[in-house]
């Protein structure tokens, strides 16, 4: 295992938030090509649908992103603290729902998630850009490998689950009725 210094670290950190997430989470919505036999001639990056922004500042260790995929838009923070993953799906709500009303909806996607090695949690809490709007925040927390940003695998691994766990989660609110989008003011 490689000693990284502490600026190589940070680099890699502001690389896989800013460069490598947001590409993967391109993905989250993608043409299916049609059915055949033989594969698609299209790579899954021609296919891919989402849009993403993001907001970055260098040197911190989380980034937060809007997915727009599926007909809504999601808005996910993730915090990368070189060895620890911490996902956060925001979900607006208004009264009566509540993290206690939402939580058996994602049951099934949790018992997934928790299959990859992500602990997950939900909460009650704000939209921290309009105070007055409710939220839910699905937690997901990993622990990471102690050389994750020295190992490419590891480092694909943990993406591509993110990324599934990402569209997982948004077409199960989209199945359940759960709209993602905070609604606009009136």
């Amino acid at each position: 295992m490689t000693r990284l210094t502490i600026d190589e670290a940070q680099a890699r950190v502001f690389r896989f938030l800013t460069r490598d997430m947001v590409e993967e989470l391109r993905a989250v919505e993608y043409e299916t090509p049609p059915l055949s036999d033989a594969p698609s001639p299209t790579p899954l990056h021609g296919l891919r649908r989402a849009a993403v922004e993001f907001s970055h500042a260098p040197g911190a260790p989380d980034c937060i992103y809007r997915i727009r995929a599926f007909g809504d838009s999601l808005l996910m923070r993730l915090q990368l603290n070189v060895r620890r993953f911490v996902a956060i799906y925001q979900v607006p709500v208004s009264d009566p729902i509540d993290s206690n009303t939402i939580a058996p909806h994602f049951e099934r996607w949790a018992i997934g998630a928790g299959h990859a090695g992500w602990m997950i949690g939900l909460r009650d809490g704000t939209d921290p850009w309009a105070p007055e709007r409710r939220t839910v925040e699905t937690y997901c927390y990993a622990m990471l490998p102690e050389d994750f940003l020295d190992d490419p695998l590891a480092q694909l691994y943990w993406r591509t689950d993110l990324l599934q766990m990402t569209r997982a989660f948004m077409l199960e609110s989209r199945r359940m009725g759960i709209r993602l989008s905070a609604p606009d003011p009136a």
